[in-house]
């Protein structure tokens, strides 16, 4: 039994259990977890390199990528592609070049085909062809430290959260251009996108606020307060409920999209990192969720765990062990234990 604060987390056995497989990035351990759901099996732990940051899995659940993002002293220019039909196999490592370091936020284009990776340090949204291995595109949005990327279910449409220079850009995927740039708020990171991009969801680090934006226009629809830091966002495949981690106030927040209002406020408790250590604020900080929209998917950094999350009911149901330093997960539906 994992030494925590079990009154916080168990729920009841009627609760359908979650099946499939995560991926898990620990920047600590500078490794990749592969782990399956139902059971809490690791399948596999991958070395990659200084500093894996983000995961993307693709619409077919076969492959998984790493963005490398290096270390302070070293910054990191590879993609990790993982076959997660032989998650034992050596991956195969896309070499970016270094022109394009500091690659971070990763969202697959429909047919799994492409994919769009930020360069924070070179200001850029590149599309790249997963199996040559090739940048197809390079699109500059001429905003400093370029972080996350989401897009539209169709792929028509991509969004990133510029830290530094507290803006968004928008992107026609087609055309393969920047088409917008919107000034939002001070150190904005987590982003989500619902899939009609109709609406843009922002966290602001330092403001404590979800920003609700127009995906069209930029203009801010609505904000959303009460976050000690909103990390991440993720919105379930209906776009009904959105999923934000909180390691500002060690909590996970459920939120309802059509109305703005939060449903559920998880505190997430203090966890013992390993064997006999003292518990320590776990730190929820990725976001992933299930392709059903039941179970989210959130890495407690600081304890090298993932939380598996009942939506609807808004409870931990348990947690599964990763790596150290775990912070981006991607979730595939692929069972690999029998």
């Amino acid at each position: 039994m994992l030494p925590m604060l079990l009154s916080s987390i168990v729920v009841p056995a009627v609760l359908a259990a979650a099946s499939g497989t995560i991926v898990a990035s620990n920047m600590e351990a500078h490794s990749v977890s592969i782990v399956d759901v139902a059971s809490g099996t690791t399948v596999a732990t991958i070395p990659t390199g200084d500093g894996p940051h983000e995961v993307a899995i693709s619409h077919d659940g076969a492959s998984a990528v790493v963005s490398i993002y290096g270390t302070r002293a070293a910054a990191g220019s590879a993609l990790l592609v993982i076959n997660l039909r032989e998650p034992t196999a050596t991956p195969r490592t896309i070499e970016l070049g270094a022109g394009n370091q500091r690659p971070h936020g990763l969202a697959f284009l429909p047919g799994d085909q492409r994919l769009l990776v930020t360069g924070e340090r070179a200001q850029r949204v590149l599309i790249v062809d997963v199996a040559s291995g090739a940048i197809d595109s390079s699109m500059s949005t001429k905003q400093a430290t370029t972080h996350m990327v989401a897009t539209s279910r169709d792929g028509m449409s991509a969004f990133t959260t510029n830290l530094a220079a507290m803006s968004v850009s928008a992107i026609d995927v087609p055309s393969r251009t920047v088409r917008a740039t919107y000034p939002v708020g001070a150190r904005i990171e987590g982003l989500a996108v619902t899939p009609d991009s109709r609406e843009v969801w922002v966290g602001g680090n330092e403001s404590h606020t979800v920003y609700v934006l127009d995906g069209a226009t930029g203009r801010v629809i609505t904000t959303i307060e009460g976050f000690g830091m909103p990390y991440r966002i993720g919105i379930t495949p209906d776009a009904k409920t959105a999923i934000v981690s909180d390691p500002g106030g060690e909590k996970i927040h459920i939120v309802d999209v059509p109305t703005h209002t939060v449903r559920h406020v998880i505190d997430v408790p203090a966890i013992s990192p390993s064997e006999g250590a003292t518990a320590v604020p776990a730190s929820p900080q990725g976001v992933t969720i299930a392709r059903d929209g039941r179970t989210a998917f959130v890495t407690l950094k600081a304890v090298g765990r993932v939380a598996v999350v009942d939506i609807e009911t808004g409870s931990i149901r348990t947690t599964l062990r990763v790596g150290a330093g775990s912070d981006g997960v991607g979730y595939s539906p692929l069972v690999l234990v029998k």
